[in-house]
């Protein structure tokens, strides 16, 4: 049983697919560390046996729930079931002993199963954050799942108090995909540690290990190698910005299903040696501290992590011209935007800053100002506590 000083707390479970390195993970982490303790404790609770991060999460003293349940396909129907009653069995139990007031769900098993959870247990307040603005899974159109999602996911939704979208974009397809009203959605941008960020040196031995060369002109991109992300068209840029800058080298912190066809993009393209693929990273912000301009090439965004860790290094900023990038950075402000998916556009915004680095430094202290102003982790936090209670 909890002592009485924790009973005069509200208890928040989150619960999450997996803590592998993404968005999600990386608020998680940041609620974990930043929530105050002297008004909530905070649990958490991850289904899948992925745990990248979960040491991170430890070590700011939050108790984490491992079911390490791999999921099954749809297609082995027993499987499924009992993936999914034997996670919601569990959550019930520790919402019972560790006398929960809210479960807040993160990612799509985590939604199904903690609000489901937490109606079985009547539970006091059902959250849930929507984190992506691809709200259905990438299937061929007509299929027979993604109709059933959808159907399914309509009707969950109308089980929790709050969905938090984290962008204006991502609530309007909860309204128009999920017919969800407008009254249950809320808009929480996804804060940063702003001043860790900002303040972190470049690291000598972090460009050793990169084995980056004197005069090199470093661009980074971070995040998943995924569709949405948009790396294809960025390396294809780079034969137009290596024509120009011999010595630009493309840096791309992050891992995924793509990373081999990148690869191989890049062989094809006669440009392997100028791009490094660094697969997933804990060091983010000393990556961001030795690059000269991050790009951030996606197709399809939410509200990139990424991209506000960039704007709290002060860095000159390319980004596609997206409903996600525009409603953060302002063109010729705070950053080039490009159109998406178009590698010639998206080459010319990089060699424009490139070519001058009095402009590429202006637009990174204002973006700094701007995420200093607006998407501060603790501006998020409050928001998220009045929804808590």
């Amino acid at each position: 049983m909890m002592d009485n000083q924790s009973d005069s707390k509200r208890t928040v479970l989150h619960v999450i697919d997996a803590l592998n390195i993404g968005g999600a993970q990386a608020l998680l982490e940041l609620l974990a560390a930043k929530t105050p303790r002297n008004r909530y404790r905070t649990l958490v609770c991850v289904l899948q046996p992925d745990t990248t991060v979960l040491s991170r999460i430890e070590s700011t003293g939050v108790k984490v729930f491992c079911f390490n349940r791999r999921r099954p396909s749809i297609v082995r129907p027993i499987d499924f079931i009992s993936y999914f009653y034997l996670n919601i069995r569990d959550i019930i139990r520790i919402c019972d002993e560790y006398s929960v007031n809210v479960i807040h769900c993160h990612l799509s098993d985590a939604e199904f199963i903690g609000i489901l959870a937490g109606r079985c247990c009547r539970m006091e307040r059902i959250v849930s954050t929507v984190h992506y603005p691809a709200l259905l899974p990438e299937r061929k159109p007509g299929d027979i799942r993604n109709y059933f999602r959808m159907l399914t996911t309509r009707l969950l939704y109308r089980l929790a108090d709050t969905v938090i979208a984290v962008s204006d974009d991502v609530a309007e397809k909860l309204h128009t995909v999920f017919e969800l009203s407008p009254s249950r959605i809320q808009v929480i941008i996804n804060g940063i540690d702003v001043d860790a960020i900002y303040h972190t040196q470049p690291n000598t031995d972090l460009l050793k290990l990169l084995s980056v060369k004197s005069g090199q002109r470093l661009i980074t991109s971070v995040g998943r190698l995924m569709p949405p992300k948009g790396h294809r068209y960025l390396i294809e840029a780079m034969p137009a910005i290596h024509r120009q800058y011999p010595n630009a080298r493309l840096i791309l912190a992050g891992d995924g299903d793509l990373r081999k066809s990148l690869e191989a993009r890049a062989r094809d393209m006669g440009i392997q040696d100028a791009v490094s693929f660094l697969g997933s990273r804990n060091d983010i912000a000393d990556i961001l501290a030795v690059t000269e301009i991050f790009v951030l090439p996606s197709i399809s965004e939410g509200t990139s992590l990424a991209l506000l860790e960039a704007m709290a290094a002060s860095k000159p900023i390319v980004a596609t011209d997206i409903p996600g990038n525009s409603a953060i950075l302002r063109h010729t402000s705070n950053c080039l935007l490009a159109p998406p998916a178009d590698p010639e556009k998206l080459a010319d915004a990089i060699v424009q800053l490139l070519k001058d680095p009095p402009t590429a430094a202006q637009y990174g202290q204002n973006a700094y100002q701007d995420v200093c102003r607006r998407y501060h982790i603790d501006q998020t936090i409050s928001r998220l506590m009045a929804i808590w209670g």
